[in-house]
């Protein structure tokens, strides 16, 4: 299906000085065996149901050293990755990510990064 526009929304923030997004998460920094598990679906515009992939921001913040982020319907984990980032950097990128069928999308880090996520719309799971 189509690509149906929102509002570009704050879905989460771990950064601790920084406020929640329409979804609460630890206020810590993910990577290595840390995976920050999402429900998106039912928040930040994006319907309950009947949600494909989810078009994100996402954004890494002052991470620890060279390395990447790979978003994914939660699940087993692609090896690829959606941004890519040095040392320090703030670094943002615009991701098609596909949801779960329980309406989830994972983030896993390599290295110690917070990180923040904006959505600007969905795509429907059907086509007509």
């Amino acid at each position: 299906a189509g690509f149906s526009s929102v509002s570009p929304t704050r879905v989460f923030d771990t950064r601790p000085t920084d406020p929640n997004g329409t979804i609460t998460v630890p206020k810590t920094v993910i990577g290595g065996t840390t995976e920050l598990k999402v429900k998106i679906t039912g928040t930040s515009g994006v319907p309950a149901s009947g949600v494909g992939a989810v078009a994100l921001n996402v954004t890494a913040f002052t991470p620890a050293g060279e390395g990447f982020i790979t978003v994914y319907p939660c699940g087993t984990r692609p090896l690829a990755s959606n941004l890519n980032f040095t040392a320090g950097q703030t670094v943002p990128n615009s991701v098609i990510a596909p949801v779960s069928a329980d309406g989830e999308i994972c983030f896993y880090s390599n290295i110690n990064t917070h990180l923040f996520a904006d959505v600007s719309g969905w795509f429907g799971s059907t086509v007509d």
